[in-house]
């Protein structure tokens, strides 16, 4: 396979998130093993930035891509697609599909998706079309959540596929705690959140459940690291709820493992799961998760962590007291947690399973 195919990975988004981490991870796998790949990504974005510094085979998605309204004009990344002489379009989110589509249609290259979110498809004639078995030769999926709620959309069951988001183990296995960030925090326990500050991701319920800690519980101070669109009115609660001195905003950080590792905790309220690379990364760093019970979560945690209903506040209280403070039993959830992440989610296994696919497509040629 690696003498003959050449992938072109396309994403449009601006920011970094988990999906941009596996992206990042695959593309520099499968270049790690021979195999020709060029990431077409947006070129103001944090992905493609990395992928630069990184020395990995990026170009800039064509401007004309990003029109804020179709038709957009798709010639400069035709041309790029036929002059790099690609086999198969990965895409891998909403617009990088609707333009890879648009590709595949002058081109006629293959389209993959990877699907990482557990929505189901809208029930509109264009999101029909747009995700339509005659348009995408495969779609990847992240867990076995995604799977199910994807193959509600009737997209034909057999094409599509459960590739796990991986996770890069000895890269994490050398991650340290970063000591002057906790103590400069203070407090005698710290409880992180850390993913894009987007409505669901529900770190609205984080800070509640912070205050109500705050009122009669032992001394947390919390960080939440991560940027997005929900930052003012997160911040906005927090004051309102009276614990601006405990609850810290970091932003976007680059050092998001290091912070992970140094936390007491992961509080991960997010209502609408794939499967979390922040949770699926703590099990690694032997870092316990309270977190509520979303579909993508359960089967990423798989018993090991601290589950709760997203509108209760008290049992998730209770629940990140006892992580913090029951000695026995967060010392068993943190060995059994990193057992089950290490066995599950070696990067390897993801980049095997994606090349399975594309040997799949290519064999159908």
């Amino acid at each position: 396979m690696q003498e003959r195919c050449h992938i072109a990975h396309l994403h449009t988004n601006h920011e970094w998130g988990g999906g941009e981490y596996q992206l990042f991870h695959l593309v520099k796998g499968l270049a790690s093993r021979g195999i020709r790949t060029t990431l077409c990504a947006h070129p103001y974005g944090k992905l493609y930035e990395r992928a630069c510094e990184s020395g990995l085979p990026a170009r800039a998605m064509p401007a004309a891509s990003f029109a804020p309204v179709l038709p957009f004009s798709l010639s400069s990344l035709c041309r790029l697609i036929v002059e790099l002489d690609v086999d198969i379009l990965h895409v891998h989110d909403s617009l990088a599909t609707t333009i890879g589509i648009g590709v595949s249609r002058r081109t006629k290259k293959p389209v993959v998706l990877s699907r990482r979110i557990a929505s189901p498809l809208r029930r509109n004639i264009f999101s029909r079309s747009k995700y339509s078995p005659n348009k995408l030769k495969a779609v990847i999926a992240i867990s076995q959540t995604v799977k199910d709620v994807f193959g509600k959309s009737g997209y034909p069951d057999d094409r599509i596929l459960v590739v796990p988001s991986g996770i890069d183990i000895p890269s994490l296995e050398r991650v340290e705690r970063d000591e002057d960030f906790r103590r400069g925090l203070g407090g005698d326990y710290l409880v992180g959140g850390i993913g894009k500050l987007s409505r669901k991701k529900n770190w609205q319920f984080m800070a509640r459940v912070a205050a109500h800690i705050a009122q009669t519980g032992p001394d947390i101070q919390w960080c939440l690291a991560g940027s997005g669109t929900e930052e003012g009115r997160l911040d906005k609660l927090v004051r309102e709820l009276g614990i601006k001195s405990r609850f810290h905003f970091l932003g976007f950080r680059a050092d998001a493992n290091s912070i992970l590792k140094t936390v007491d905790a992961l509080f991960f309220p997010s209502l609408m799961e794939g499967a979390s690379v922040a949770v699926r990364t703590a099990m690694v760093l032997g870092t316990p998760v309270v977190a509520v019970d979303a579909p993508g979560t359960l089967e990423s945690l798989a018993g090991h962590g601290w589950l709760v209903r997203s509108d209760d506040v008290e049992a998730a209280a209770r629940s990140i007291i006892e992580a913090l403070t029951n000695a026995k039993r967060r010392e068993h959830v943190i060995k059994a947690a990193r057992e089950s992440a290490v066995r599950r989610f070696a990067f390897d296994r993801t980049i095997e399973g994606t090349i399975a696919v594309y040997e799949n497509i290519l064999g159908e040629r």
